[in-house]
């Protein structure tokens, strides 16, 4: 059985790849002109019923082996797929295709395309992932060295200012007082942000050890409010809180603790006196799932709407929290928020500048499956 050229040529000048046809007497039935540009054949002769041979020699002498696996065009146990680097840099995918016809076999087609700036972009993502890898894991060092250096010396001024507090030292003059309790406070602001630098750095290593396990969430929240509430009433906030009874969520409670009192201590910190904090938890069931959805909203200075997104970013702060005063690293939210996916959930935050933030968890009971799944 003999393959037509006419009807070949034809089909051959629709495909967008080179493509060349051959058959089973190894010469040339058809080529279109995108193989004859890409494969610089101009010179070579590719009409129908030319030899195989001069094509393929032709190709061979721009690749840097000069490979003769070309020679075999027409064989059945050339590779199917393949990809050559030509001398002047250009890199292309072959795809074989043999065709057998009542089987008997009438010929081959050859598709080939160019591929040059998919594997220069593949390359570059290569280059810039591991400079990015590099530059993570400098930045981790960096932050976890710095926080150990930094933690030395404040346990050492806390300590002092310990050995100072009457009566340890005997009675203080007022002025001595406000001194050592703006030391103590700073020292203390200070310390959270170290904690929250170490934490940001071993938050990876972290993860890879999440243990599930069920978890009260009810009896959580109730004690880390309970647990705030002298801070909040020293700050003359009123904490009001509001749990329900319900099912058990299979969370790892160290993570899930770590993230809720984050929270909650966001909530305490950008509430001004005179403020209220309200904490509530309910559980739910929905078509696609039961779970916990836990609301910590405040009276404080809110958070714009254009960075309601960015503030889950680590290190990113919204302005009117940086130009308050207010300390803090910008990790708070990115560890909620992390902390959320890792088991499943979502978090969604409500509010504007000026208005307080109301910021609402949902999550799932059941068990989210291995760590690190979103």
């Amino acid at each position: 059985m003999r393959l037509t050229s006419q009807v070949a040529e034809a089909l051959l000048m629709a495909v967008p790849e080179g493509a060349l046809l051959v058959g089973a007497d190894n010469r040339v039935v058809a080529v279109n002109q995108q193989l004859i540009e890409l494969a610089r054949l101009q010179d070579v002769d590719t009409s129908p019923g030319a030899p195989i041979e001069p094509l393929a020699d032709a190709v061979a002498e721009q690749l840097p082996s000069g490979s003769t696996a070309l020679r075999q065009i027409n064989q059945r146990h050339f590779p199917r797929t393949a990809e050559f680097r030509f001398l002047d840099g250009r890199v292309t995918r072959t795809s074989r295709r043999p065709i057998d016809v009542d089987g008997e076999h009438v010929g081959v087609l050859w598709l080939v395309w160019d591929v040059t700036d998919q594997r220069r972009r593949e390359s570059d993502l290569r280059r810039h992932v591991h400079t990015l890898g590099d530059l993570a894991r400098e930045r981790a060092e960096f932050t976890a060295r710095a926080s150990h250096e930094l933690r030395t010396p404040l346990a050492t001024i806390l300590s002092f200012c310990e050995l100072l507090t009457p009566p340890s030292a005997g009675p203080l003059s007022p002025t001595q007082s406000t001194y050592l309790d703006t030391i103590q406070r700073n020292a203390h602001r200070m310390q959270e942000m170290v904690d929250g630098l170490l934490h940001a750095s071993t938050r990876a290593g972290a993860r890879a050890e999440t243990t599930y396990a069920r978890v009260d969430m009810a009896r959580l929240l109730g004690r880390l409010t309970s647990e705030l509430l002298p801070r909040a009433e020293a700050a003359g906030i009123f904490l009001a809180h509001d749990h329900e009874a319900g099912p058990p969520a299979f969370a790892d409670r160290g993570q899930l603790e770590n993230a809720l009192a984050a929270l909650l201590d966001n909530a305490v910190k950008f509430t001004p006196r005179g403020g209220t904090v309200t904490v509530s938890a309910h559980p739910y069931a929905e078509q696609d799932g039961s779970g916990w959805e836990i609301a910590v909203s405040d009276t404080g200075i809110g958070i714009p709407k254009e960075f309601q997104e960015e503030v889950f970013t680590e290190f990113v702060r919204a302005p009117n929290a940086r130009r308050g005063g207010y300390p803090g690293t910008g990790l708070g939210l990115s560890t909620v928020r992390d902390t959320v996916r890792l088991h499943g959930g979502q978090i969604a935050v409500h509010g504007a500048a000026g208005e307080g933030t109301t910021v609402v968890l949902r999550l799932p009971t059941r068990s989210p499956g291995p760590p690190g799944r979103a």
